[in-house]
C-alpha cells in the first residue's frame, strides 16, 4: 500500500475527519464542503452506496489526499465490507478498493476495484 493509505476503517493514522454521518442523503449534502475538485468523485462514489449502507466518512491525509469511505453491513451476521476512494489533493482518482472483515474486525480480503 501506498504512503498515507492504511488498513481498517478509521484507520488511517495522521488523517483529520471532514465528516462522519449515516445516511446517504447527508453523505451527498456533506460533499458540498469539499474544495470543488473533489466534489464529483465523491458524490459519484457514494452515490454508488444503497440504503443497507450505514456509515460514511471522509477524511483528509498529511499529504493531502481524501480518503472517502462506506460500510456495508453484510448479509451474514458479523461481516462488514467497507469501499474506500482516495482522491488526490486535485480530485484525480489515486485508488479505489474494498476490505471485508469478519465479526472479529479482522481483515479478511482486499480487492482492488
Amino acid at each position: 500500500m501506498g504512503a498515507g493509505f492504511h488498513g481498517g476503517f478509521g484507520d488511517t493514522k495522521g488523517a483529520r475527519e471532514l465528516y462522519t454521518g449515516s445516511s446517504k442523503s447527508d453523505a451527498l449534502k456533506s460533499v458540498s464542503s469539499l474544495p470543488p475538485q473533489v466534489q464529483k468523485g465523491a458524490k459519484s462514489f457514494f452515490k454508488g452506496s444503497s440504503n443497507r449502507y450505514n456509515k460514511y466518512e471522509i477524511q483528509k491525509d498529511s499529504s493531502g489526499n481524501f480518503i472517502i469511505k462506506m460500510e456495508n453491513p453484510g448479509r451474514v451476521p458479523g461481516l462488514k465490507a467497507v469501499y474506500y476512494k482516495i482522491l488526490d489533493p486535485d480530485g484525480k482518482t489515486v485508488r479505489v478498493y474494498k476490505e471485508t472483515y469478519d465479526p472479529d474486525g479482522k481483515l479478511v480480503h482486499r480487492k482492488e476495484k
